[in-house]
């Protein structure tokens, strides 16, 4: 029996293909690796949020930078009420506040906004503000502009 040899086009096709591929899993491991400190930080926060406080279901994570870098968790108490809770990166006192208590995220984005994020700054409730042309720090209870 003869033995059939690959064309040279059908070699270079398979070469293409494979460093295609090669290239995509790369790309994907990178990506994968890149989130994994993210996903363990939230799952960590998530966690502590459960033990330390009446958060039933976490419903929204963010990490905000002020003066402080904080893990911001919103989500439902046992009471079905609407809470936030913000944990410092270095130690610290984890604080509790019921949403209803505060301004209203909705109140400060405008058209530009593309984030607002529970936050602390100096040690009190905040609302970071992040827009397209630069970031803004509410206060929670009053939304007077903190920094601007």
């Amino acid at each position: 029996m003869k033995k059939r040899k690959m064309t040279r086009h059908s070699q270079i096709i398979i070469g293409i293909l494979t460093v295609i591929l090669a290239i995509y899993l790369a790309t994907a491991l990178f990506f994968w690796k890149s989130m994994n400190p993210y996903h363990s930080m939230r799952a960590q926060a998530i966690t502590i949020a459960k033990k330390k406080t009446d958060l039933k279901t976490p419903e929204a994570f963010d990490i905000a930078t002020t003066d402080t870098t904080t893990y911001s968790i919103v989500g439902i108490d046992k009471d079905n009420k609407e809470i936030g809770v913000l944990i410092p990166k270095k130690a610290g006192t984890i604080t509790v506040v019921n949403l209803n208590e505060g301004v209203s995220p909705s109140t400060l984005a405008t058209k530009n906004t593309k984030s607002v994020v529970l936050a602390l700054y100096k040690n009190k409730p905040a609302w970071e503000v992040n827009n397209s042309n630069g970031f803004k720090v509410y206060d929670f209870k009053s939304g007077k502009v903190l920094i601007d």
